[in-house]
């Protein structure tokens, strides 16, 4: 059985690996939320870096993953490539916004990217794409604090008040959680996110297997963080 790490800051990581189990329900997953050093999006290169790397190596003493899964945009856009460098042995799935699917549906004047401050700036899929980018400084956080009662982040779209979109790409593994609240925001709009391209991948790497999968998921802060995770995956899990 594979041993596949995922790595976020925080719930966005449980939205691909909900996917992932659905696809591949023969891995052994863990799932590592870095809620010490959330949020990700507004951080440097080289404060992620070092971060992700230390994670990485802090990991591999207890749990010996043979495929890495970025489960965040923005790590996958601003260290992904380094730190396959520094792991050769290991292979590494990145996440990112689903634009070409998007583009495939709807006229880029129709599109429009909801994303960090680091994606937007750093992901060579939206450097490479005349569309319009939004990027929401605080959201991933609001949803992680509010990950229990996410009816309480609602308020935090009202900066998406007169943007028009027939398509929304979320840059951000978080804004799954608030995809329907994102929709309605634009009127309706067809949201399209990553993380099902990621499994996807994942079991193109590993094919299929009668074994059942093992999930763990571990928070590098010891605090009430943990629960609410656990009880978001379970909830999702049976959606």
């Amino acid at each position: 059985m594979k041993k596949v790490l995922l790595i976020d800051s925080g719930s966005g990581g449980v939205n691909v690996l909900l996917q992932c189990v659905k696809i591949c329900p023969y891995c052994d997953y863990l799932l590592f939320c870095d809620n010490a050093n959330a949020p990700y999006g507004n951080k440097t290169k080289n404060e992620l870096l070092k971060l992700t790397l230390n994670n990485l190596k802090q990991i591999s003493t207890f749990f010996d993953f043979d495929i890495v899964i970025f489960a965040c945009n923005t790590l996958t856009s601003m260290v992904m490539e380094e730190c396959k460098r520094e792991f050769s042995g290991k292979i590494f799935i990145g996440t990112e916004p689903a634009v070409n699917d998007a583009l495939a549906e709807f006229d880029k004047k129709d599109v429009i990217v909801l994303a960090t401050k680091g994606t937007i700036e750093n992901s060579p899929v939206l450097k490479g794409c005349d569309i319009r980018k939004i990027a929401m400084h605080n959201l991933a956080k609001k949803i992680d604090d509010n990950l229990d009662n996410l009816e309480m982040v609602k308020e935090d779209l009202s900066v998406l008040k007169g943007e028009n979109a027939k398509a929304v790409v979320l840059g951000c593994t978080h804004y799954v959680a608030v995809s329907d609240a994102i929709s309605k925001a634009f009127g309706g709009a067809v949201v399209y996110s990553g993380e099902k391209a990621v499994a996807e991948h994942l079991k193109r790497l590993l094919g299929e297997s009668l074994v059942n999968c093992k999930v763990q998921i571990k928070t590098s802060k010891n605090d009430d963080f943990l629960p609410k995770l656990l009880n978001y995956y379970n909830k999702k899990s049976r959606d």
